[in-house]
Order: C-alpha cells, then sequence, then structure tokens
C-alpha cells in the first residue's frame, strides 16, 4: 500500500506535515513511494522530494488542482458544473512539464483565486495520471446530491481529457461514518463506467493528537478561535499517517483499492531534472562568439580603467579569459556588463562590488568591480575555479530605491517569460507562533509577554532552544496551564511555511521559457516569481543572479544629490578617495552612518588603529567578527611597531607579512597551499573549502596531499605539520578578502562624503532613518555635537526629505522632513506640497480652508501643530484651540447619525482670532509668518516644557531648541563624560554619567521588591539602565521622567545590559554643581540692564516688515539660541507680537547675528 493523498507543511496552512517527518514515517512503514499533492501549488516539491529520497523513498510528484468551469464551459457543456478538486500525478518528464504549467496557471491568475478553468485542465494532461479527488471532487460532489449522470458525465470529460488509463476512481477515506455508504455508490459507478477504484486516506498530519494542530492552523487562516475551528473539521475523521494495518483496517470492505495504489505508484515515474547548465543567449554581432565578443571588450575597456597596464596585466586577463571560455561563461559576463552599463547610463548608483568577483580582472575592466585586483593582490581562483565548476556568483548592489528599474531592464531584454525574481516562504518563527497560538486560544497578549521577552529575536532562534537554554523560563511554563499550552502548540506549528514572499535579491535568467522549467506565481510588478526556493532553482542549472538593494548606495546617492542642489558641485562616487579629511574622520572613529563602520566595536578598533590606507580597512573589516576578533589586539601592537610580528614558520613570513604573521584572508591559505605545497590556486581553493567542513577522513586525505607537496618542495615536516594544522585552525575564520575589499572601498566613499560634506551626508542619513526615532535622535545629536544646526519641521520649508538648506550666514543646516513628525504620513505630506503650489500658508486657518480634512485628519493636523511644524504661524496652544473647534463643529451629529460640515464652521472654528487679527493675517501675510498680536492671546501660553515633551512623543528628540544645554554644562563642570563614552567606559569600570531620565518602568522581582528600568539619554545616545533593588531601597526619591540625573553604571557580564550602582539628583562627591539649581551665565545683549532681564524687543521697521526671507533670517538666527527669555517684535504700526514658540539665551553672539539684521536701537531688554 502506498499514500497517494499527502499533502506537506507546503500546502500552507492546511498541513502540519513535516517534509522530514513523511520521510521517516514512510520508510518505517516500509513504503516505496509516497504521493505528494499539495494544493494548488508546487512550493516545497523540491524539498519534500529530497526529504522523501534521504530516506529511500521515491517521491511521487503531484498536485491538488481546483477546477472552476467558466460560464461559457458551463453554456458549451454540462460536465463539471461545480468547482471541484481532482489530483494529478506525473508518470513522466512530460507529465512533470505539465503539472509546473498547471500550477503556473493557478498562481498567475490575476484574481488569485486558486483555481482553473476545465480548459486548462484538459489541454496540460499528457504524461498526467489523474485521482478524481476525495468529497471536494467532482465524481463525489455530484453523488452526494444524488446526480449519478452528472457524475457519469464528468468521468466521461475526464477520459476524454486523460486518456481511460489514466483516470481512477477515488475512494478517500479518513474515518467519518457515512464511508462505507460512498464507497458502495463509488464502486458501482466503476462498475458502470468501467474504471479502476483507488483507496487514499489524506495525510495531513502525522500523528492522531496533531489534529489540533490542524485547528491553530485553521485558526490562524480564518482569523476564528480554536473551539471554532474544530467544529468546521469533519466529525470522526483524522487525517494522520496511517500505517498499513490501519489502512487494511479502513478498507476491508474493498482492498482492491489499496493494491491499485501500488499500480499508480509504479506507473509515476517522473524526477525532479538534475543540474546542467541554461545560460541565456546575449545578442551577439554576425559572425562572433561569445568568447569572442568578450575578449575584444576586455581588450577594449583595460586602458580606459588601468592608465600603462603592464605584462602583468595583460597576462592575468589573457589567463582569466580563457579560463572563462573554458569553463562556458563568456556570456555570462556580457549579461552582467550589459545590464551594468544600463544602470551607469540610467544614472542607477552601483556597488563597488561583493564577495569574490572581486578578485577578477575581467570584472575590473568591465566596470563589473570597482577593486583592481592587481593592485590588492586578490585571486581569481577564489572567485570562479577551473578545477571545481560551479556557477559565476556574481552580485551586484544597487541603490533600493532604483533596483527595479534593472531588473524590470534585464526581464524586457530576455523576455518576461524567461525572467523571474525567485520566490521563497516565510515560517512561522518562535515569537510568531506564540502569538499566533495565543489569539487562536483567546488568550491576552500581555500574559505571554514575559515568554516573549524571554526569546531571543536573533533570527533562528527556536522555542524549543530557548526552554533548552532557560531553565527559569522552562519552569515558568511548566507552572502555568495557560502558558504551557501556547507553547505545546507553538512548537507543533514553529517553522511551518505561513505565506509565499519574493527573495530580497534573487533573480533567475533562462534560455527557455520558465514555465517549462520551473512553476511560476505572480510578483507585484510584472516580472514573475518563481515557486521553487533558491536552492532548488540553483540545483535545476537555472541562472541565478542577485540584485541586492543596498541603502547605503541611496544613502550615497541622495548625498550627492544634495552636494548638487546646494553647493552646485558635481560629484561622482567613484572619484572619492581617502583624503586627509576622510582619514582624520576614520582615525576619531567619527563613523556614524559610514558603510560597515558604524558599530561601537569598530570605532574603538579605528580609534587605537588610525588608519592610514585602504589596506587598514580591508583588515579591519575582517578582522572584527567572531573568531578573527581575538586577534586584534596583536595585531594592532605588531602594526604599531610595539611587538615584532611572530609567524608560525619562517615560510609564512612573505603570506603573511602584510596581516603582522596573523591568518586573517581565505586567499591566504590558498597562497600557503599554493607556495609552499606546489598546489595550483584551484586545488588549493578546493582544500581550502575541504578543510573548512571539519570531517576528520577529508582533513586526514588533504593532510596527506598537502605535507607531500610540502616536502617534494624542501619544506621542513615540523613546519609542514604545524602550517597544515594552522590551515585547520583558521579555515572557518579566514574571511574573503576580495568581499573585505570592495566593501572598505565603500566604506571610503561613505567616509569621504561625510568628511567632507558632512550636513548632506547627514541628511541623507536621517532621511534612511526617519521610521526609527531613536536613530533619528542621535544623528541630530552628532550634527549639532559638529556645529551643524537641526532645523525643525516646518509646514512651508520642509517637505518629503530631510534636506539641507543655506542659511543667511551661509551654513548648511539640516531642516527635518515633515515625514519625520509621527501621524504624519506621506499620503498627508503629499497633499500638503501639492497645495503649497499654490502658495505658502499664512496662517492656520489658510491650512484648514484649503486642506482636505479626510488627508489632513484632526490626528494629523494636531501633531503637525505640536511637533512645531507651524510655529511659524502662531503659538501651539492656540493653534490647538483652533484646529479643535474646527473639527468639533465639523464632526456635529446629525439627525441621521452622520457628520455634517456646519455652514458657519470655519470661520467660527477660528474666532479666537478677532477681526482685527484676521484682517491682520490678511493683510499683513509677513507678520503672520512670525506670530501673533499679544494683547489678542486667548490661549496659555505653552511652556517650553510641554513643547519639549511633544517633540519627544512626536519626533523623537527636542528640535525647536536645545534640551541639553544645561546637561551639557553640568557635565562639563562636573568632568564627566557622555553616556556613548560612558557605555564603552563601563564596559570595563564602573563609570559616572548625567543624564535626562526618559522614561522609568517600575517593577517587582519574583520576591516582591521594588526595582526599575531607567530609559536615560544625552546629546549622544540612549541608554537603558537597570536599578536593582539593593540600590532602589536606598534612595531618597524615586526617579521621576524629565528630571537629569547622575548615575554611577557599570556593564553586566552575565546579561550584558547596563546597572546602576549609584542614583541621585545630586552630583558625585567632590563635583561643586546641582541638578536643581544650575548657575546661570548670561551676558549682557547690547543695552541689556542685567542678567533678570525677562523680555526681548525688536524693533521691526517697515522695510523689514514687509521682506518675508528677512523675517525668516531672523527666526533663524533667534531658534540657534533656545533659553527662556520672551522675544517680543514691535511693529511700526504700533503693534506688538509675541513669538510663542521662540525663547532666547541672552549671549554676545547672538548680540552679533541680530546686529546684521536690526540696528543696536532697535533691540532693548526690559524686566517686564
Amino acid at each position: 500500500m502506498i499514500h497517494l493523498r499527502t499533502y506537506s507543511e507546503y500546502s500552507l496552512l492546511y498541513s502540519a506535515a513535516r517534509a522530514s517527518e513523511l520521510g521517516s514515517f514512510a520508510f518505517r512503514q516500509g513504503m516505496e513511494a509516497l504521493g505528494v499533492v499539495d494544493r494548488f501549488q508546487l512550493f516545497g516539491l523540491p524539498a519534500v522530494a529530497r526529504a522523501l529520497e534521504d530516506q529511500q523513498v521515491r517521491p511521487l510528484l503531484g498536485m491538488t488542482v481546483r477546477i472552476a468551469p467558466t460560464l461559457e464551459e458551463r453554456d458549451r457543456r454540462r460536465a463539471l458544473l461545480q468547482i471541484s478538486e481532482v489530483s494529478v500525478l506525473a508518470q513522466s518528464d512530460e507529465g512533470y512539464r505539465q503539472l509546473m504549467r498547471l500550477a503556473s496557471s493557478v498562481s498567475l491568475d490575476p484574481l488569485d483565486l486558486k483555481r482553473i478553468s476545465e480548459q486548462t485542465l484538459f489541454e496540460n494532461t499528457r504524461g498526467l495520471l489523474c485521482l478524481t479527488g476525495d468529497r471536494e471532487g467532482p465524481v463525489e460532489v455530484a453523488l452526494s446530491q444524488n446526480e449519478e449522470q452528472r457524475a457519469l458525465r464528468s468521468l466521461s470529460a475526464l477520459i476524454e481529457a486523460f486518456g481511460r488509463d489514466a483516470v481512477y476512481i477515488e475512494m478517500a477515506r479518513s474515518g467519518q461514518a457515512d464511508e462505507r455508504e460512498r464507497g458502495e455508490r463509488l464502486q458501482a459507478l466503476a462498475r458502470k463506467i468501467g474504471l479502476p477504484i483507488v483507496g487514499t486516506s489524506p495525510v495531513r498530519h502525522m500523528t492522531p493528537p496533531d489534529i489540533r494542530l490542524l485547528d491553530v492552523l485553521a485558526g490562524v487562516e480564518q482569523g476564528i478561535t480554536l473551539a471554532e475551528a474544530a467544529a468546521l473539521r469533519p466529525r470522526g475523521a483524522s487525517f494522520h499517517f496511517r500505517s498499513q494495518e490501519e489502512m487494511e483496517t479502513l478498507f476491508a470492505d474493498c482492498p482492491a483499492a489499496l493494491a491499485t495504489t501500488v499500480e499508480v505508484a509504479d506507473r509515476c515515474r517522473a524526477m525532479i531534472p538534475s543540474q546542467s547548465f541554461a545560460m541565456p543567449r546575449y545578442a551577439l554581432p554576425e559572425r562572433m562568439t561569445e568568447a569572442q565578443a568578450l575578449e575584444k571588450l576586455a581588450y577594449d575597456r583595460l586602458t580606459r580603467r588601468v592608465t600603462q597596464p603592464t605584462d602583468v596585466y595583460t597576462e592575468r586577463l589573457r589567463y582569466e579569459l580563457a579560463v572563462i571560455e573554458r569553463m562556458g561563461f563568456s556570456g555570462y559576463f556580457l549579461i552582467v556588463w550589459d545590464f551594468m552599463r544600463f544602470a551607469r547610463r540610467q544614472g542607477i548608483t552601483t556597488g563597488p562590488g561583493r564577495g569574490s568577483a572581486a578578485g577578477s580582472l575581467v570584472s575590473y575592466v568591465l566596470s563589473i568591480t570597482d577593486v583592481d585586483p592587481i593592485v590588492h593582490d586578490l585571486l581569481f581562483e577564489r572567485f570562479l575555479n577551473p578545477e571545481r565548476v560551479s556557477w559565476p556568483d556574481i552580485d551586484i548592489d544597487f541603490e533600493t530605491e532604483r533596483r527595479h528599474e534593472v531588473v524590470s531592464y534585464v526581464a524586457m531584454t530576455y523576455g518576461l517569460d524567461h525572467v523571474a525574481h525567485i520566490g521563497t516562504l516565510g515560517t512561522f518563527a518562535s515569537r510568531a507562533a506564540v502569538r499566533d497560538v495565543a489569539r487562536v486560544l483567546g488568550v491576552a497578549a500581555g500574559s505571554l509577554q514575559p515568554l516573549l521577552d524571554a526569546l531571543p529575536s536573533i533570527p533562528g532562534t527556536t522555542l524549543a532552544g530557548a526552554l533548552r537554554e532557560d531553565a527559569a523560563l522552562a519552569q515558568r511554563v511548566a507552572r502555568d496551564p495557560t502558558m504551557q499550552r501556547v507553547v505545546q502548540f507553538a512548537l507543533g506549528i514553529e517553522g511551518l511555511p505561513r505565506h509565499t514572499s519574493i527573495h530580497a535579491a534573487g533573480v533567475v535568467i533562462s534560455p527557455r521559457p520558465l514555465t517549462d522549467l520551473v512553476p511560476l506565481m505572480a510578483g507585484a510588478d510584472e516580472v514573475r516569481v518563481t515557486q521553487y526556493a533558491m536552492e532548488d532553482v540553483e540545483a535545476l542549472g537555472l541562472l541565478k543572479m542577485d540584485f541586492l538593494g543596498l541603502k547605503t548606495l541611496t544613502l550615497c546617492d541622495r548625498t550627492i544629490r544634495y552636494i548638487r542642489d546646494v553647493r552646485g558641485e558635481s560629484v561622482h562616487v567613484e572619484a572619492l578617495t581617502l583624503n586627509e579629511a576622510t582619514i582624520e574622520l576614520l582615525s576619531q572613529g567619527d563613523t556614524d552612518g559610514c558603510f560597515q563602520l558604524e558599530s561601537p566595536g569598530v570605532k574603538h578598533v579605528l580609534r587605537e588603529m588610525k588608519p592610514r590606507n585602504l589596506e587598514d580597512l580591508i583588515a579591519v573589516i575582517s578582522l572584527y567578527r567572531p573568531g578573527p576578533m581575538e586577534q586584534i589586539p596583536a595585531f594592532l601592537r605588531a602594526r604599531s611597531g610595539t611587538v615584532a610580528p611572530r609567524y608560525e614558520v619562517p615560510e609564512l613570513e612573505p603570506i603573511l607579512r602584510s596581516t603582522f604573521g596573523i591568518l586573517v584572508y581565505q586567499e591566504q591559505i590558498m597562497q600557503i597551499a599554493s607556495r609552499l605545497a606546489g598546489f595550483s590556486l584551484g586545488e588549493a581553493d578546493v582544500l581550502r573549502r575541504a578543510v573548512s567542513k571539519k570531517k576528520r577522513d577529508v582533513l586526514d586525505e588533504w593532510r596527506g596531499r598537502f605535507l607531500e607537496g610540502c616536502a617534494s618542495r624542501g619544506v621542513i615536516a615540523l613546519h609542514a605539520e604545524r602550517v597544515y594544522d594552522l590551515i585547520v585552525r583558521f579555515a572557518d575564520y579566514g574571511f574573503n578578502r576580495s568581499h573585505a575589499a570592495a566593501y572598505a572601498l565603500l566604506a571610503v566613499r561613505t567616509a569621504a562624503l561625510k568628511a567632507n560634506y558632512r550636513p548632506e551626508f547627514m541628511s541623507a542619513l536621517m532621511n534612511e532613518q526617519m521610521a526609527r526615532p531613536d536613530k533619528l535622535a542621535h544623528y541630530a545629536s552628532a550634527c549639532r555635537r559638529a556645529g551643524i544646526a537641526v532645523l525643525p519641521p516646518d509646514i512651508n520649508l520642509s517637505g518629503e526629505e530631510c534636506r539641507p538648506e543655506r542659511t543667511l550666514s551661509g551654513a548648511v543646516a539640516i531642516r527635518l522632513s515633515l515625514e519625520a513628525i509621527k501621524y504624519v504620513g506621506n499620503a498627508a505630506v503629499r497633499h500638503l506640497l501639492e497645495l503649497r503650489e499654490a502658495g505658502a500658508f499664512l496662517s492656520v486657518r489658510d491650512l484648514l480652508l484649503r486642506s482636505d480634512s479626510r488627508v489632513l485628519t484632526r490626528r494629523v493636523t494636531e501633531s503637525l501643530v505640536q511637533a512645531g511644524a507651524l510655529d511659524s504661524l502662531g503659538g501651539r496652544n492656540a493653534m490647538l484651540y483652533a484646529v479643535k473647534q474646527w473639527f468639533d463643529e465639523r464632526e456635529l451629529p446629525s439627525s441621521r447619525g452622520k457628520t455634517r460640515l456646519t455652514k458657519n464652521a470655519s470661520e467660527s472654528a477660528l474666532s479666537l482670532f478677532d477681526d482685527d487679527v484676521r484682517e491682520a493675517l490678511r493683510d499683513n501675510p509677513a507678520e503672520a509668518a512670525v506670530g501673533k498680536v499679544v494683547a489678542n492671546d486667548p490661549v496659555t501660553l505653552e511652556l517650553p516644557e510641554q513643547c519639549d515633551a511633544w517633540e519627544r512623543e512626536l519626533i523623537g528628540f527636542v528640535v525647536s531648541r536645545d534640551p541639553f544645554s544645561e546637561l551639557i554644562m553640568l557635565r562639563e563642570t562636573a568632568r564627566l563624560p557622555d553616556l556613548a563614552r560612558a557605555k564603552e567606559r563601563a564596559k570595563k569600570e564602573p563609570t559616572d554619567v548625567v543624564a535626562r531620565l526618559l522614561h522609568v518602568r517600575q517593577t517587582k522581582t519574583r520576591r516582591g521588591e521594588p526595582m526599575a528600568f531607567l530609559q536615560v539619554e544625552d546629546e549622544s545616545d540612549r541608554a537603558e539602565v537597570v536599578l536593582f533593588p539593593s540600590l532602589f531601597r536606598t534612595l531618597r526619591e524615586e526617579p521621576t521622567s524629565g528630571r537629569l540625573c547622575f548615575l554611577q553604571m557599570r556593564t553586566d557580564a552575565r546579561s550584558s545590559g547596563l546597572v546602576a550602582m549609584r542614583f541621585s539628583y545630586t552630583p558625585p562627591e567632590g563635583v561643586g554643581v546641582s541638578v536643581s539649581s544650575p548657575p546661570v551665565a548670561l551676558t549682557q545683549v547690547v543695552d541689556a540692564r542685567a542678567t533678570s532681564a525677562k523680555r526681548l524687543w525688536l524693533r521691526i521697521d517697515q522695510e523689514l516688515d514687509h521682506s518675508v526671507e528677512s523675517l525668516r533670517a531672523l527666526r533663524e538666527i533667534l531658534v540657534r539660541y533656545p533659553g527662556d527669555v520672551p522675544v517680543i517684535l514691535s511693529y511700526s504700526s504700533g503693534q506688538n507680537r509675541l513669538l510663542e514658540s521662540v525663547r532666547v539665551d541672552l549671549s554676545k553672539a547672538l548680540a552679533r547675528e541680530l546686529l546684521t539684521l536690526l540696528s543696536k536701537n532697535a533691540i532693548r531688554v526690559t524686566d517686564e
């Protein structure tokens, strides 16, 4: 007996039968084959086939299809009138191809109904066997409705399409009460029409108890509870993997049906094809081969890339071209060169290279990569090994936002039916499994938070692994019945496929229509997607390329665009090099945003190393990884000359001299094997791969060959043994030097942009992180430390991007995007930009009247006001009041329960402005851009602290003023490090720091003792610090959000988290400052009478009054000096206006800037 109706885990959310278990179960039951008929697609067919073959079980390749006759088909003949399902199995290679076409037809349906028409099925039947289906099949459906004639017509149609000898009437049983009666009717029908019956029992889970997993999956798919899902399941049915004995019992009334399963299995001999390279053809000039075309192109471009190529270049190029031709990959390079040429012509930024391809001179001269392999001593054989035939692997980086243009070009060039994205499947990860099970069981998510918090967010972490490694978590689960039940089900579905997706980079190109080679499904654009995963596509021998979207390239492109817009300079990314400014930036570890150099650990290495050239950065990128990282101190000591490099044996010195005796690169292993043992570089690469697998028999085999080679070249036997042991020890840790060289070049380019064009670079970097307020705040602080002003979002000046903006003083500042504000999405920003084309917004009234409230909703408008984006139009509280009235009156309920717009809503919503004010706004738009009349302010003035809180909530940090000026003053007085440096020091010793308490979360230990988690910040960083009970209970005052505090902290060795050792609102002993009474250091402004001044008055004459540009310049000056002193504008008309959103710090620097716009007599300071 053979199971012919098996649904694997790849029948998404329908089966819990894992491929690995199917193979082992079938083997133990003595089944030589297993029929796999996943529903409507072939996503997992290769994976299931491999799992079965690993257990010496032959896979029968099949699929279940749903037939939906069209209206035309129903009118033409009454055959398969209702939606129904049949299963098809491939008898031959032709049958396998038909299977792929059917799967593609189902998945390419634009309506995604998971079904095909009768015509589509009947046109693709060659080489297929048809099983007429279970209770959803056309025959059983007709019989259940007592329509035997329709059942006969359905069978006749299937016989006509598949052939009489290819149709089997299926008797599917799962233990339901009426199955014997249904079986009798099927047997009678079979006798009448003369077709054999085959017995099946659908397999959807492995053991009887696992049936509850089907309920969980149904609950996830349909959004219902476990009880509701169980109620939908057929009564008495079980879909487990039945044994031979169970099947014989189930089919005791029809044993011949089981014997037929063996007949069907014997007839189905289709196999998934093995690898055979399928190279698409590049369009060539007449009478020229691909090899000739590549050779001509390479030599023509050699002198463009190398000014005076020596014999070393020409010999290397000749050698590489010969290897490429011999391996049959000339066309491959032409294809890559062609789409790279397209990208450059379209101005799409590409990366300097990735992976071993940077070791190829052909790649370099064709501008596929930007790293000269001769200069940097890179090995071609690490990329393309003539002694190990496999596809070349050239991965290309493109700027993320334009990657799709290149893929579309390739699809248009080679044909949409020849190019596809590579598909992938999303699975139930541990956290997702717990959350989904909780929803199905109706368990509140909050009660599972301890479990979710304990699960590491590291990819690949399993729930079972977490329970094994965390004894406390396992005990907690064991004590909690609810949690135990959730975990039990979560373990059952964890790792199962959940949904289809598209691989982030993989694209396949074929010389033949892809539907002949792999099943397809619809993608997000015109380019289709393979149903097979990456490794399955590669196993078929199809050409796979990785078109990677790299945000760093988008960052570079945006920076260069900003440089052109702001400075008028044309910068080319390829021309960026290590100039003095860049070397200085790297030496200081000032590498936020620099590719591969942003982590704190790498910054520390850079500060210690003080890199001088690209070679230094190649070493940093290669060494800063688990394993080699331990060698960094020795590397730095040898590099600095503190100690002499140490070589394991003298013969290694020529190879390891550049890395000071330390084995760093994979290429060094290859060079050792070549120079000491006489291996070809191809053999050396095979050795490198072999020893990395750490298989004893393989290690012994290669040891013998290596020692023999060394002996033949006169290497001392003891030295040869030590060198081989060194190779084995470091084979896992060696890094691909070609890859590191390409990445180091990109790191240099980003560092050069930052060092030489910092405002533009930081603007682009902040755009990359707008969805992460913590990162945005960090970069904004870095800008302020570098003297770059970060300007708040402005309704009239900001757009979709954070952009550099040149101020009147000539400096370049950064204007935040409106999208940086929480709740203000892209649709709202685009709407505002469209409205702004008709003119700037003059007031909040103007904004409300012109905008569409369906886009600029109450929440969006309030966020704009609270974040300070409308500060140029008035005070925040006043405008919030206006917005509230506006929307309240628009949303008055009508008698029918719907909202309606009152006739005078727009006027009454702004009634807080009296007629004089509204007249002033109409007559003097320039005044409206600055402030509003003090006498007519009926709303309480907002405090700076309130504005700070709004900005922290909506933007992530305070932007309208410097919130850290007091903190910085305290820190400098106390001579303490900033938080970023304190975190680094705390890894070695307890460290004092002053910071603002951003958030305090008090909790209790299991013993009921109070403790707290503190979120603290300064302008350099943010951190979470734990306050354990031993310290918490000694505090005189509990931690309160918003206050400044002094902490002593250290890094906990076990958790790697920060732990507070001291907490207070007063400074450490010996520091003469206090948070509660910070010293005041105000200097006079022109004729300021005293530091107790309360108001700064600025007289605005008529000329300045009518210059919007000058008023904006004045505002920019004022916001650069945040403080506590209110500012009042005194107009020649006699009106006075309070700038509610601006308060200043009186200083000489402020005075100097004010005098660039105003006369000395126009500036006064008063006590009241």
